[in-house]
């Protein structure tokens, strides 16, 4: 009995730490600058306090104060509505151009114009009427498109190109637009057009704007090279969006494990869902399509979170990298990326960098400071207040509160593989492995207790 006691004792204490935790239970701390301001102040949590969660619901989040009480808070930060589709324009023909050879007439239905290509003056067709005949079948089509876009009157913010390609092949566009088809303003555009084989396999038909594009009185111009098979029917513009892009919090994660010659893991040690994963590569002219997949546990099924290609093409100026993958909020506990289509990623130096919804905690400060930002405490339970039970303690909309800062931050390293890990069965994580070794032990000390009964009745007998 007296052991019972003792059990239950430290049961209880072990319960109640749970329900009180202090400063020095997380991971992560940040201590916050309020610039001796009171009442409700707004803290953002960074990329870096996110990646420490161990709830997916940011339930180990804490705001204490500089005696280590918790301090009431609430989450402020309503969440992001999806994306509206953005507004199209009406599509945009496009108008092959061809080469002016010397002594080849241009034929009826076309306009000579010039422009610049690979730095020189370049005399060209535009097939503005589609004839067909001698003068067509005589000249040499360009990896040129002009389209007539005078009429847009909004700015529009991307291109969807409709156009036939060569699968498996991401084919770089240049963008100029022109007034009089004889001066040319190159524009910036960012991304690449792509299809590849396979059912859900990576495609991309859209190039982004560095800037909205204003189109009105001006012709605009597609030119592409290097790859033959490439045939552009169409472009269609997207307006700029209703509100601007969020700044996605983001943390670098860790160094792969290396699965063979095609597949790089990662374990990521929190459960703060992701919003989008941007892979990247140091290695120049590097093109590598790849499948990003997920789990909670090692003795679980990979399930297919994303399809993307991962590029860094080009030098200078003109080097083009991949965007981040959209993953659409998974929580997972580890991430599996694969080559596709024959790829190999050994000897690839990829990195990957988890990016997260913002997340704004609303907090009461006062003269009990420095205030501190904690993250990071299995088995925490939820402390956050409805926000509802702040904002009706001022008149100041949540959106203009004051901002406080994080002024300094101290964190846990990572907790280390165990030094028994690697000798563990590939899909078996520490966890799994320990239940099985106090089965296995049950098993031998009920077998063990077995055979000193069996002997006993046989020494009575």
């Amino acid at each position: 009995m007296k052991w019972v006691l003792l059990l239950a004792a430290a049961l209880c204490a072990a319960v109640s730490a749970a329900e009180e935790p202090v400063p020095h239970d997380f991971a992560w701390r940040g201590t916050l600058e309020t610039s001796e301001r009171s009442g409700l102040l707004r803290i953002v949590v960074p990329g870096d306090a996110l990646a420490r969660l161990q709830s997916s619901q940011g339930a180990d989040l804490r705001i204490f104060d500089g005696q280590g009480r918790a301090v009431p808070f609430a989450f402020s930060t309503p969440a992001l509505p999806p994306e509206a589709a953005r507004p199209q324009t009406q599509p945009f023909a496009a108008l092959p151009l061809y080469a002016a050879d010397a002594g080849v007439p241009s034929g009826p239905g076309t306009l000579q114009m010039r422009i610049e290509r690979n730095g020189q003056q370049q005399s060209v067709w535009v097939d503005l009427g589609r004839p067909s005949g001698d003068a067509q079948s005589a000249a040499r089509r360009l990896d040129a498109a002009l389209f007539d876009t005078r009429s847009q009157q909004d700015p529009i913010s991307a291109l969807v190109v409709r156009a036939r390609l060569p699968t498996n092949t991401p084919i770089r566009f240049s963008v100029e637009t022109s007034p009089d088809l004889a001066h040319w303003t190159p524009v910036g555009v960012q991304g690449r057009i792509f299809r590849f084989d396979g059912v859900d396999a990576p495609a991309n038909d859209r190039l982004e704007f560095a800037a909205p594009l204003r189109l009105q009185d001006r012709y605009l111009r597609l030119d592409w090279s290097g790859q033959a098979g490439v045939a552009v029917d169409a472009i269609v513009g997207l307006l700029a969006r209703s509100r601007p892009e969020p700044t996605f919090p983001a943390a670098m994660l860790g160094e792969p494990v290396a699965d063979g010659p095609a597949a790089l893991e990662w374990s990521l040690g929190f459960a703060t869902p992701l919003r989008k994963l941007q892979l990247a590569t140091t290695q120049p002219n590097t093109l590598v399509p790849v499948r990003v997949l997920g789990r909670n546990q090692p003795s679980q099924p990979w399930r297919l979170l994303a399809q993307t290609v991962v590029w860094r093409v080009g030098a200078g100026a003109d080097e083009s990298r991949n965007p981040p993958v959209e993953l659409s909020h998974p929580s997972v506990r580890w991430l599996r990326v694969e080559a596709t289509h024959g790829a190999r990623l050994q000897g690839l130096p990829l990195t990957a960098q988890a990016l997260f919804d913002p997340l704004e905690l609303v907090f009461v400060a006062g003269a009990a400071g420095p205030y501190q930002l904690a993250a990071g405490r299995p088995g925490t339970p939820a402390g956050a207040l409805p926000l509802s039970v702040l904002a009706s303690a001022t008149r100041t909309p949540v959106a203009d509160l004051p901002a406080a800062r994080i002024a300094r931050i101290e964190s846990l390293p990572a907790p280390a593989a165990s030094w028994w890990a690697p000798w563990l069965p590939r899909g078996v994580d520490g966890k799994t492995a320990g239940l099985w070794l106090v089965l296995g032990v049950g098993v031998l000390l009920l077998g063990g207790v077995a055979w000193s009964l069996l002997r006993q009745l046989d020494a009575k007998r």
